[in-house]
């Protein structure tokens, strides 16, 4: 497992496999593919790997990770904790440009399931999407979550719920406040009037680009796939909708777009922000995920 989660890609149907079992994802992913060839293999001696998320806590880069994001973006960062959050919340302070705008407007638009999923028509004003079995406790605030349930929230459960933890959900929460794990999030998403997540997931930025009302589940001291952009674009105890908007504008935040043009020169450009920082590559793979925080669920 070790040797296939070390060598995973996006687009390797093998490693996909063992880590989801038969939860096929979007063929729209594929397009992300293109964008995937053009990372380099290393930076500065150090490796850029997929949906493995690691960080050391000194200054120093010890790598670099990518994750795909909606479909429609490639998401580069590097396996730190300060300088991911640096860099975002740069990019959260810079202008919002006319390519900024169409990007977040195409989310809102035109968003899409990541896995391949049941189209429903169901309707609930309030939802909370959780996390992947993996780490669901790890990241989830429970007595947020379940102080919302008694406001009126329903609990969708992600694609990745293992059997074992959706039965314990309906158990504890009862089967009139769960969603189950095959019926489609985007569906879901579009109808709800107030959207929750943890910092693990792209669906609290899909609900804000969409005019959702807002609010994270996770637990402040877990750090997840997206923490560094729900830090970066919150301003005054909400998620601001312009400050993703320069997130999406922005040449260094490491979001690089299906449609972007120069694509190469933004994905340089991004690397080249780090120059200045030792890199020290972990010795081993076990070293990483002996650091490992929260890929994505």
């Amino acid at each position: 497992m070790n040797k296939l989660a070390e060598h995973d890609e996006l687009g390797n149907a093998a490693a996909h496999f063992f880590k989801s079992g038969n939860v096929l994802r979007n063929k729209k992913s594929d397009r992300l593919i293109s964008l995937k060839k053009l990372l380099p293999k290393t930076w500065r001696g150090t490796k850029i790997e997929y949906d493995l998320w690691y960080s050391f806590d000194e200054g120093k880069i010890h790598g670099y990770v990518y994750t795909d994001v909606m479909t429609k973006f490639v998401y580069i960062r590097p396996a730190s904790f300060r300088h991911a959050l640096d860099t975002m919340r740069l990019a959260a302070n810079g202008e919002i440009t006319e390519a900024g705008e169409k990007k977040f407007k195409d989310i809102a638009d035109n968003n899409e399931d990541k896995y391949r999923l049941r189209p429903t028509s169901d309707q609930h004003d309030f939802v909370i999407f959780l996390a992947g079995t993996n780490i669901l406790d790890k990241v989830t605030d429970w007595p947020k979550v379940e102080r919302a349930i008694k406001q009126g929230a329903k609990l969708k459960c992600h694609p990745l719920t293992s059997p074992t933890v959706y039965q314990h959900l309906l158990h504890k929460y009862g089967a009139e406040n769960v969603i189950g794990k095959k019926i489609s999030g985007k569906d879901i998403l579009d109808r709800a009037a107030i959207v929750g997540c943890c910092e693990n997931s792209e669906m609290g930025i899909a609900a804000l680009a969409k005019g959702k009302t807002v609010y994270l589940f996770g637990k402040n001291d877990q750090w997840c796939t997206y923490t560094a952009i729900y830090r970066a674009i919150e301003k005054n105890g909400r998620l601001s909708a312009d400050r993703l908007k320069a997130v999406l504008s922005s040449n260094i935040s490491g979001l690089i777009a299906v449609g972007d043009r120069n694509q190469q020169d933004k994905i340089h450009g991004f690397f080249e922000q780090y120059t200045g920082v030792e890199h020290v590559p972990p010795r081993s793979f076990s070293d990483r995920v002996q650091q490992s925080v929260v890929a994505n669920s």
